[in-house]
């Protein structure tokens, strides 16, 4: 059986954006710099994790519902983004066990 590490990884908002750290590493991104967002869940043999993937023009970000402040930072996502399907969590959680990768935000389709 293969173990991980257990990753520490936290979302917190910034003035105009956020940061996230995982481990030793953080990410600061503004929200005007996002080009892209999908939502996707990754199969836990027992449960389903749902993740955010994000983008801008030079670093690309992970987090997960596990991560510390994850609901402030989707509160926050929503109002920044209002395109977003506000329950896309919901959404992409059925059929179970299926990744149902999502595009939510693309820059260039969603003139901001």
């Amino acid at each position: 059986m293969l173990w991980r590490k257990k990753v520490n990884d936290k979302v917190e908002l910034t003035e105009s954006g956020f940061l996230i750290t995982c481990d030793e590493d953080i990410s600061e991104f503004n929200w005007n710099e996002i080009d892209k967002l999908i939502g996707f869940k990754i199969d836990r043999f027992t449960i389903d994790g749902i993740c955010l993937k994000i983008e801008s023009e030079d670093k690309i970000a992970f987090i997960t519902e596990e991560s510390e402040g994850w609901r402030n930072f989707m509160n926050e996502l929503l109002k920044i983004f209002p395109e977003i399907e506000k329950n896309w969590e919901a959404i992409i959680a059925k059929p179970a066990f299926e990744r149902k990768e999502t595009e939510l935000y693309c820059r260039t389709r969603n003139v901001h």
